[in-house]
């Protein structure tokens, strides 16, 4: 139990960092009170598309879930494509590694075993650790999941995406 406390408390560490990371604008309260109840903004500040690439994602959050009244999709779009189109450089703040010793702790969460070292090497450059380890996927979602990352603009090739897919399931499976 020490390990879950352990892993949402720096999950919330990492929100607030998240939150310094986006600008000021129309949207931004949005993004905040929509967006992270799912995602770890880090691997949205990330990210750079157009504004059609933004609605298309924001139309897909809606589809899977995403509670927004009427207009709230558009301002969340502008917002993000404003702040993070792709005539925008990757903000700073995005970039910064975990603060001293979250990184090691979250880590230590991860088992040892074949494709440990491909999820340090790719998945933290988005994400905060404690999002992946927090989830319990099958092999196909999983799959699936790094696949997305993977169109998103991970740097990981057929083999090692099989090999990422086996090792998050087998140690954040449903099982």
């Amino acid at each position: 139990m020490k390990n879950v406390a352990t892993v949402l408390l720096l999950a919330f560490a990492g929100v607030a960092r998240a939150q310094e990371s986006l600008p000021p604008g129309a949207g931004r309260s949005l993004v905040l009170e929509s967006c992270v109840q799912c995602h770890d903004l880090r691997a949205v500040v990330s990210q750079r598309k157009s504004e059609a690439a933004w609605r298309r994602s924001v139309d897909e959050m809606i589809w899977r879930g995403a509670a927004l009244k009427l207009g709230e999709a558009e301002v969340i779009t502008r917002y993000l494509a404003t702040s993070f189109g792709t005539a925008r450089p990757s903000p700073a703040a995005a970039q910064h590694p975990l603060p001293v010793g979250e990184g090691e702790k979250l880590e230590k969460s991860l088992p040892p075993g074949k494709g440990r070292a491909l999820v340090l090497g790719a998945c933290v450059q988005c994400h905060d650790l404690a999002i992946t380890v927090m989830q319990r996927k099958t092999l196909q979602e999983w799959r699936t999941s790094v696949e997305q990352m993977v169109r998103l603009g991970s740097k990981l090739n057929g083999d090692e995406i099989r090999v990422v897919s086996r090792y998050l399931a087998s140690s954040f499976g449903t099982q």
